[in-house]
């Protein structure tokens, strides 16, 4: 408990606040002090040597000594007549006599052993000698006034410092609470923003990383019902065709069918598998770019070659016009990107369709076209075709996994390029990537 409150901002905070205040204060009271102690110096000797003046026009007067004491022994400077300086104990030198004795003032800072200033002057028939009244002290109650000041000071500033951190510390306590309830999960917490200040921008970058992180969690979530649901299809047809291949009356022609459809599943386990790996490398980072110079029209050239089979199948028509290319990049990965883009419009382009692939440069990009003359994509599966798992075939009867337009767009985007797509229902749709040189 005594470590907590120790750590706690608002402790340091408030002591902080008070250290600063305390300095402050001492070194404030101790400037005054000593640029104001001489004003107040010489304000004392201009009392007590004025006050001589009027004690000996008074004695020019002839007014009784005894009166005299009486009019100044009641006031800040008190006045006190002697017949000899001997009654007063004061040692004065050759000079100072010497002015005394010829009607002039003599000013002592400090007598008896004290520092108490005195004014003296010669009378008619003595001397007279003024001093501050002790009891009136003018240093003393200077001191006084400014001790005084200095204690007020202290009291009120430290109550308003300690109000004033009770409302800094408190916008900050409530973000500490809130990153506990965001690390307990709780992602839909929000902050009240007040004002402009600093505090308030934490406030508002807090509520920022909130709503990212509430939108990770949806997606994450997402990702793995998806990923639950593409493999729970294919594990559940092995499965089931695996306990049809236990029945002894099962004919060779069925067995085979049954032993193909476990073959084509577990191919497409396997993709998935293999394609859930790499989207997760290529997202954080574990799949490192290899960039290198190489022939892309080459490359492309080579992916058509290894989906001769497919598209040869379909009696598909290509048209290629490729320019000769050197680019710098992941070699393996952008053929990746190529195997992807041509595979999918293998897919949807029909028998005897035609497919066009186009590779040509700019001043500042490449460019890679692919268009197939397939059925189409509606405009709302445009914006979400490049979403991981989602198929415009909702029925998931089109070949797949849905997650290979996902993969070219991480692929192309950690190259700095863009990948976009243009599809009119019934004539097609182009698959446009660029890529700055």
């Amino acid at each position: 408990m005594k470590n907590k409150i120790f750590h706690s901002i608002y402790t340091k905070f408030l002591v902080t606040f008070l250290g600063v205040l305390f300095f402050s204060a001492i070194l404030t009271f101790g400037v005054i002090y000593w640029s104001q102690v001489g004003n107040v110096m010489e304000q004392i000797r201009v009392g007590l040597v004025n006050q001589v003046h009027v004690v000996q026009t008074l004695n020019q007067e002839k007014l009784s000594d005894e009166a005299i004491t009486d009019l100044y022994t009641q006031g800040i400077v008190v006045s006190q007549i002697y017949a000899s300086l001997d009654e007063v104990a004061v040692n004065l030198s050759e000079d100072e006599s010497a002015k005394l004795e010829n009607g002039e003032i003599v000013y002592r800072d400090s007598h008896q052993g004290q520092n108490l200033p005195m004014a003296m002057g010669k009378l008619t028939d003595g001397y007279v000698v003024s001093t501050p009244n002790l009891e009136r002290n003018q240093i003393a109650g200077f001191v006084n006034i400014q001790r005084t000041s200095m204690l007020v000071t202290l009291l009120i500033g430290s109550v308003l410092i300690v109000i004033a951190v009770a409302m800094i510390a408190k916008p900050i306590k409530a973000v500490s609470e809130a990153t506990k309830k965001v690390a307990d999960g709780d992602f839909d917490l929000r902050l009240k923003v007040k004002g402009k200040d600093e505090l308030a921008v934490l406030a508002q970058n807090f509520n920022i990383m909130t709503e990212a992180l509430s939108r990770n969690d949806y997606i994450h979530r997402d990702f793995v019902s998806n990923v639950s649901h593409e493999f729970k299809t294919p594990i559940a047809s092995i499965k089931g065709f695996g306990k049809l291949l236990k029945d002894p009356e099962l004919s060779e022609i069925q067995r085979q069918e049954y032993i193909d459809i476990i073959v084509d599943e577990s191919d497409r386990l396997w993709k998935l598998s293999a394609n859930v790996l790499k989207l997760s490398e290529l997202e954080n980072g574990v799949l490192g770019l290899k960039k290198e110079a190489f022939s892309l029209d080459e490359s492309i050239r080579r992916v058509v070659l290894l989906l001769q089979e497919k598209w040869e199948a379909k009696n598909i028509d290509l048209d290629i016009q490729l320019d000769e290319m050197i680019y710098k990049g992941d070699q393996e990965l952008m053929a990746q990107v190529i195997i992807n883009l041509l595979t999918n419009a293998i897919h949807h382009t029909p028998e005897n369709g035609e497919i066009r692939i186009d590779l040509k440069a700019t001043a500042k990009e490449v460019i890679v076209k692919i268009v197939d003359t397939g059925k189409g994509i509606t405009k709302e599966d445009q914006e979400k075709i490049f979403d991981r798992f989602y198929k415009a075939d909702q029925s998931r009867s089109t070949p797949g996994t849905g997650l290979g337009l996902t993969i070219s767009q991480r692929i192309v985007s950690l190259h700095g390029g863009t990948i976009a797509v243009e599809s009119t229902l019934g004539a097609g749709s182009t698959f446009c990537v660029r890529l700055p040189k």
